[in-house]
């Protein structure tokens, strides 16, 4: 296996954690992961996201590299959300309806998007990784976010392997 990652690694694992040159152009990233995605496991997108952070910025503490991030990249999750689509398994859960709109708004008129809009129930905006959303009035509202607790649920060590996975 160890063999195989080494001599395929290019080919099979597409996430460089440098895109320095893209951030520096001015590119700009809305990245959605549906937290019900049988096909690509959620936790990835979150561990490309945080190994962007760490390479880039690894002299920052979290905050700083979280805002440094937020220049150019911004992570958000739906609860609920499948595999580019609405989950079968939540039909409420929804997916971002004007993200096209939203990245013209950033690269255009330098507004970032702070949350995004949903078109299901279970969740009417999506949250800016890390930041998640916290229920309250008995599940009529919430608010995103930031919970140690939650973020170390999806951080985790690839340490079966020994070359690196980002």
């Amino acid at each position: 296996m160890i063999y195989g990652m080494q001599k395929y690694g290019d080919s099979l694992q597409t996430t460089k954690p440098d895109v320095s040159a893209f951030a520096n152009a001015g590119g700009k990233v809305i990245h959605i992961h549906g937290e019900q995605d049988h096909s690509i496991p959620t936790a990835s997108s979150i561990h490309y996201y945080e190994s962007v952070r760490n390479v880039m910025f690894p002299n920052m503490d979290f905050n700083s590299s979280t805002e440094a991030m937020d220049e150019f990249y911004r992570l958000f999750l739906v609860p609920g959300g499948a595999h580019c689509g609405v989950s079968t398994e939540q039909p409420d859960g929804g997916w971002p309806a004007t993200t096209l709109q939203t990245m013209i708004e950033w690269v255009e008129n330098g507004i970032a998007p702070a949350t995004l809009n949903n078109t299901g129930t279970a969740a009417p905006t999506l949250c800016k990784w890390p930041l998640r959303p916290l229920w309250s009035n008995n599940g009529t509202s919430f608010d995103c976010v930031y919970d140690q607790a939650s973020w170390d649920s999806w951080i985790y060590d690839f340490d079966a392997y020994s070359t690196p996975i980002y």
